[in-house]
């Protein structure tokens, strides 16, 4: 009769909680709680099937009746280590398929069975079977522990219970003992008490996941309609296009602005056919057709679009694919916005820009003499130059100042420094082209003690060395992209951390930048961020190289060949003016820095109280009277010192050092102009 009681309480628990399990599984897919139905549902059979209380007519032979009944429960002995590998994500499969094996097997062994006995074969086989089971749940439990201590609660609590059953179980099962029958276990399988318990147990597991799962979509929901709220009343068009480039969803900002009534008028429209310029359609709908079939969107676009009144929009855009759950591209989510505004304050200011500086410059009004003695010239070109460096010197403003090599970017740079209410402050100067890639970042902003194996002490780096005052950014196109974003942060809120540090440092730096690169054709290639351009070009200034202020030239030759003298202690008073006039007519390929290396080469090798210039002009004469273009001048050049160094670049009296370049400048230029190394292979010519 007990059995009979706790067989049926059993069934309606395994029905309940098998069936909830069941098709939960089937509406999430997820094969633990379908595994979990399923054990359920095969413990209710088993326990609905007659007789109920077949333990007191036990023997060998079994009928059919019996065999039938105990498939049911070996299968749900058999599937337990496969949910305990679900449950707690074991890959392997081996030890799940091993146990379910044998359980089977001890199953088979029933049909073996033609004698009675008080212990037939299959129920010693079996606690074996019981006892893998067990010791696979210890096993995962221990291993849930350490992943999830909520599941392994769980997991614990039902293997817990059936660690005691089976200490009972074996007691009944391997004899007649005295421990067996005080606890009468002969009336009952203490096993089936497990499974009252484990369904019990992880049955309440399933209904809290659901209660959980309840909760969760509630607040899905409610984050639902608050970004629904959000993209309905942002001022960002939020567009969705299917495969065909029809138009699934469009917020009301966007309707609007496409100039539509509501969302039904502009609803399933050709996106390309109603929306985009007839020129630019089919090459956009070629492209959009292209993102499609190779799963791989361009996250940034920028294009013109048409509205519903014929009027035409600038618009940028943010894209994004969408896929099914199967995974496949079911079409692109656009949001864009409107840069029709910015494009117009753009072109007023580039036109108001082109008007001031098509202006004529009041040079007599300006004096140079308050700014620095080293910027040597009168020419327009160079004039304008500092005239732009004097407005900027008094305000906080970055500066970006551009030009060719060796034309003095470095000057201007102290000159503006100089000329600023931060003069007395300190001034760094960083040439980010010198720097390896793996230094710049603690040269920038410096280290904490431990950031690293050589770090023995924090060190402060240039910016804050440079706190209060100015720090100089030369080469700063050389930057690699990974330190961008962090000298970006540094222009925009002051804010930095040393490598290893938690803590975030302010600085007060004004930022003069230096480049010798076509910044914003570095912007179109990807290799500088827009964003940190156009931080540093706010105040661009533009010196010209020295073929464009040859009247400065005279200025200038004068200017070195009194200075190298006083260097050397040497009295040189003239240049004959037919060298004067090669000098001038020279193109000077490496600007200022060239021309100060030739005369101090000339003051060097010349003797008496005349400048000798044979050694150089006759080098210029050759590539005259041959009809060379500048930058084959410029070659022959380079070529000649590379040659007179041995190919030398690096080092003392090296190439780099008579051309007054940086190695790696060198290095490049050499590359572009198609200089190699003799009996070296080209890829590997420049890298000496």
């Amino acid at each position: 009769m007990l059995y009979d009681i706790v067989a049926m309480v059993t069934a309606g628990v395994a029905l309940a909680i098998g069936s909830i399990s069941f098709v939960v599984g089937i509406g999430t897919k997820d094969r633990t709680d379908l595994v979990f139905g399923v054990m359920g549902l095969t413990l209710f059979v088993f326990l609905l099937l007659p007789p109920a209380g077949f333990i007191l007519g036990d023997h060998a032979p079994y009928p059919p009746e019996i065999l039938i009944k105990r498939i049911f429960i070996f299968s749900y002995y058999a599937l337990i280590p496969w949910f305990i590998a679900l449950y707690v994500g074991f890959k392997s499969n081996k030890v799940p398929f091993l146990i379910s094996a044998y359980v089977l097997i001890c199953y088979v062994l029933m049909f073996t069975e033609t004698e009675d006995r008080a212990k037939p074969l299959w129920s010693v086989y079996v606690i074996l079977a019981f006892g893998s089971v067990l010791v696979y749940g210890i096993v995962a439990t221990f291993k849930q522990y350490k992943i999830d201590k909520a599941k392994a609660w769980w997991l614990s609590a039902a293997f817990g219970v059936y660690g005691f059953l089976f200490l009972l179980t074996a007691f009944n099962q391997l004899g007649n003992n005295f421990i067996a029958d005080a606890l009468a276990l002969e009336l009952f399988f203490p096993m089936h008490f497990h499974a009252l318990m484990l369904m019990l147990i992880m049955g309440l597991r399933v209904v809290m996941n659901v209660i959980e799962k309840f909760k969760l979509e509630r607040i899905v929901a409610a984050r639902d309609r608050r970004w629904g709220t959000f993209m309905q009343s942002a001022p960002m068009v939020v567009l969705e296009l299917d495969r065909l480039g029809n138009i699934v969803y469009l917020n009301n900002f966007g309707v609007t602005l496409l100039g539509y009534p509501d969302l039904a008028s502009v609803l399933h429209l050709n996106w390309f056919e109603n929306f985009l310029p007839s020129s630019d359609a089919p090459q956009r709908r070629a492209s959009y057709e292209q993102v499609l079939r190779e799963d791989h969107v361009e996250p940034f676009l920028h294009n013109t679009i048409r509205t519903h009144q014929g009027n035409y929009i600038h618009m940028s855009w943010v894209n994004f694919l969408n896929h099914d759950e199967e995974g496949r591209v079911t079409g692109i989510t656009r949001i864009g916005r409107d840069l029709t505004s910015e494009d117009s304050a753009n072109q007023l200011i580039s036109q108001l820009k082109n008007q001031v500086e098509t202006e004529a410059l009041d040079f007599t009004a300006f004096n140079r003499a308050d700014l620095t003695q080293e910027i040597i010239g009168t020419s327009k070109a160079i004039s304008y130059a500092i005239q732009k460096a004097s407005q900027v010197a008094t305000t906080h403003a970055p500066v970006l100042i551009e030009g060719e090599t060796g034309v003095g970017k470095d000057l201007l740079a102290e000159l503006i420094f100089k000329n600023s209410s931060r003069n007395s402050s300190p001034f760094v100067k960083v040439n980010c082209g010198a720097l390896p890639e793996d230094l710049i970042e603690d040269e920038l902003f410096g280290h904490e003690k431990g950031a690293f194996t050589t770090a023995i002490q924090a060190r402060k780096g240039r910016f804050e060395l440079a706190d209060g005052g100015t720090i100089f950014l030369d080469e700063v196109g050389e930057l690699p992209l990974e330190m961008q974003p962090k000298l970006l942060r540094v222009l925009q809120n002051g804010e930095f951390e040393r490598i290893g540090g938690q803590k975030t440092l302010k600085v007060d730096v004004r930022i003069i930048a230096a480049t010798n690169r076509d910044l914003s054709a570095e912007v179109q290639h990807g290799r500088f961020r827009s964003d940190l351009f156009y931080r540093l070009n706010v105040f661009p200034i533009t010196i010209p190289a020295l073929r464009h202020r040859k009247e400065d030239l005279p200025l200038l030759i004068n200017y070195y060949i009194a200075r190298k003298c006083r260097t050397y202690g040497k009295e040189m008073r003239d240049i004959s003016k037919s060298d004067l006039q090669k000098l001038i007519d020279y193109p000077w390929p490496g600007n200022v820095r060239e021309l100060q290396n030739v005369i101090e080469r000339a003051v060097i090798s010349s003797t008496g109280s005349t400048l000798r210039m044979d050694w150089f002009l006759s080098q210029t004469t050759v590539d005259e009277s041959q009809g060379f273009t500048m930058v084959e001048i410029e070659r022959q050049h380079i070529l000649k010192v590379m040659e007179e160094c041995q190919w030398k670049i690096n080092g003392l009296r090296g190439a780099a050092e008579i051309l007054n370049m940086h190695p790696n400048t060198l290095r490049s230029k050499m590359k572009k102009l198609g200089i190699f190394r003799p009996g070296a292979p080209a890829s590997e010519s420049v890298i000496f």
